[in-house]
């Protein structure tokens, strides 16, 4: 089921606990200094595909009210849960109605995190894209790494309630990794690497974006050239939900 195009370098992504894995392209190297992090997005007026951000549905994490951003553990637990597969489902539906309405896009590409959850839910999206007979980037999901989860370091595996904690920090300083959480300026940074590297292998394409909480609501103020630190003042993205994302002049 789909395939991976982009796998963290050790530069792009932040640091595990003792033992994570290289393999998946996570590094026991600290984070970068905040100042070779970028909005790669920022000094462009336009794009040639439409982007769209798509959070995963419900996951088992959110009905146990925990965070769960480790690709150790990610990648293999906390899927959907049966009202996140209903939501994904309704997403896909809710998709191709979308684009049936138009007339212009060549196609769909689905790119998304390689963690469960999110794959869960953009394979159900791309069953409903074949089903409709649109056309299909590869005629399946791509799993592209750099669209996964913010990692939050100490935070994992504790109460989703933490995440208020990160936002506040986020709120005063992006470039901050207190408990080893992963900056928001990296998560700009590897989120926009990801939209310049489709925008390089597509045209006239929609482009669904399947990812998590945090990284859509950042890629958001990427795309609205605003500063990342207010990636909370935006309209929360709730589970399952498309959001189209308008790139500002």
């Amino acid at each position: 089921m789909g395939r991976i195009v982009h796998s963290f370098s050790s530069k792009e992504c932040p640091s595990l606990p003792a033992g994570g894995r290289t393999s998946v392209g996570y590094s026991s190297k600290p984070f970068q200094n905040s100042e070779s992090y970028q909005n790669h997005l920022q000094p462009l007026n336009e794009l040639r595909n439409q982007y769209f951000a798509l959070r995963h549905g419900q996951s088992l994490a959110n009905v146990a009210g925990i965070i769960a951003s480790n690709p150790e553990i990610a990648l293999q637990q906390y899927g959907l849960s049966e009202t996140g597969r209903e939501q994904a489902q309704a997403a896909g539906t809710a998709l191709v109605t979308r684009f049936q309405l138009q007339q212009t896009a060549a196609g769909i590409a689905i790119v998304t995190s390689d963690l469960l959850r999110a794959k869960e839910t953009a394979q159900l999206v791309a069953n409903a894209v074949l089903e409709a007979g649109i056309p299909l980037y590869h005629d399946d999901l791509v799993m592209d790494t750099r669209l996964r989860e913010r990692y939050f370091g100490e935070w994992d595996l504790h109460s989703d309630q933490h995440y208020h904690d990160v936002w506040k920090d986020d709120a005063t300083d992006p470039s901050h990794t207190v408990k080893n959480v992963e900056s928001v300026w990296s998560v700009t940074d590897r989120a926009t690497r990801c939209v310049l590297s489709w925008d390089a292998t597509l045209h006239n394409h929609w482009i669904v974006c399947v990812a998590h909480g945090d990284v859509l609501q950042i890629l958001q103020t990427a795309f609205s050239k605003m500063v990342p630190s207010q990636h909370r003042s935006l309209e929360h993205l709730e589970t399952a939900t498309l959001r189209p994302l308008k790139l500002a002049k």
